[in-house]
């Protein structure tokens, strides 16, 4: 596997503090979004007057870095969504010029945290359905992870149904992106396609994720329960959960991504097109009308009074995108200024970042084991390391 240059892509930024009594940070060492009750906090070197990008991988054409999340089983194991920008041609059954450019990729970064990470470039043998443009990815803590993608149906394009949703895999690298074995289909474990347009995932438990439907401006929580084989096609025990439908807006190319506190009962959303951050109460709502579901799922219900609580008010960011926990801290990506904000839980703001990246370059962004910063790069499909300089 070859060495990734370091600091190829390296910026020199400076920290802009709004208001902070305080320049220190703190951070847990539960996993930011991974859901549970953290452990233990402990202290952070306070923060730094200036800043640089540690480029972690640039990729050797062009494509789109939506999101990225380490991998909990395997340490310093870092997993970025990659993506192709839009071709503008046609998907059809009779015109495919298109097909190959809705297909995703993994860019698999190990040692991320270290001086010398390594890659690996991964792809399903199905992607052009399985990982179709990528947006989110999330890890669970049983050694699956969860992803999906900015599409309408996940098929031909001139078909009339919207057919979209977050897709289940393993993370053994024996399984996920390896050649499928004849009658595999792909290498996913699951699939559910009730979120057109998804936008940002979030790891609750098990194999329960929340997803952000773009098309309907909801929140929709599934159970995979139990995955099929490798490959297969049964998503009869899945079960669908929507929520504050038509109150949240996506802005299309940009990510609007999720972070969980399972503890806490509370999901927050990067509203991208309301400009603002918002948190979901878990626990609220009571269950509704059936919602339309063309998967055989047993439960597919909407969720009817749930409490949406406004956390940053539109004004302070314009486009948020990525979105992660440091303890008590929000840390949010605002792609429109390429600026990386913290606010306190209750949408108080700390300070930002500024990464000196282009306008519309960042998007997800994880608190790493090493306790630093990791983002993504929509414009230049690399991954960064954030450190003080």
């Amino acid at each position: 596997m070859p060495s990734v240059p370091r600091g190829v892509a390296s910026f020199g930024v400076s920290l802009l503090l709004a208001g902070c009594g305080s320049n220190a940070l703190s951070r847990t060492d539960d996993t930011a979004g991974m859901g549970g009750e953290p452990t233990t906090t402990t202290p952070v070197a306070a923060l730094p007057s200036a800043v640089a990008l540690v480029s972690l991988y640039e990729p050797p054409a062009k494509w789109s870095a939506t999101a990225l999340a380490f991998d909990p089983l395997r340490a310093g194991e870092l997993w970025v969504t990659l993506r192709q920008f839009p071709s503008n041609e046609p998907c059809s059954e009779t015109a495919q010029s298109g097909c190959t450019a809705l297909e995703g990729k993994i860019a698999l970064v190990q040692q991320a945290t270290s001086p010398t990470p390594q890659l690996t470039l991964k792809e399903d043998g199905n992607a052009w359905h399985f990982m179709r443009r990528p947006t989110a990815i999330a890890f669970g803590q049983n050694g699956n992870l969860a992803t999906c993608g900015e599409a309408r149906t996940d098929n031909y394009e001139d078909e009339s149904v919207d057919y979209s949703g977050p897709t289940l895999w393993s993370s053994d690298p024996k399984i996920f992106g390896v050649e499928p074995q004849k009658g595999q289909n792909g290498t996913h474990i699951d699939m559910l396609h009730e979120s057109p347009f998804c936008m940002g995932v979030a790891y609750e438990r098990d194999n329960v994720y929340w997803v952000f439907n773009g098309a309907l401006g909801a929140l929709d929580h599934y159970d995979f329960h139990a995955p099929h084989v490798v490959g297969g096609d049964d998503h009869s025990d899945g079960e669908l959960h929507r929520y504050v439908e038509g109150q949240l807006q996506r802005v299309p190319e940009t990510p609007s991504h999720l972070a969980l506190d399972s503890a806490r009962g509370e999901l927050y959303v990067a509203d991208t097109g309301h400009g603002r951050v918002v948190r979901l109460l878990t626990k609220s709502g009571t269950p509704g009308a059936d919602v339309l579901a063309l998967d055989p799922i047993r439960v597919h219900m909407a969720m009817n009074d749930a409490q949406l609580e406004e956390v940053v008010a539109p004004g302070t960011l314009s486009l948020p995108s990525g979105i992660a926990f440091n303890a008590d801290q929000l840390i949010v990506t605002d792609s429109a200024t390429s600026l990386i904000w913290y606010f306190e839980r209750d949408g108080t703001p700390m300070g930002s970042i500024d990464t000196g990246l282009p306008a519309g370059s960042l998007a997800g962004i994880a608190v790493g084991p090493d306790g630093a910063l990791y983002v993504s790069d929509q414009r230049l499909g690399a991954a960064y390391r954030v450190e003080p300089r």
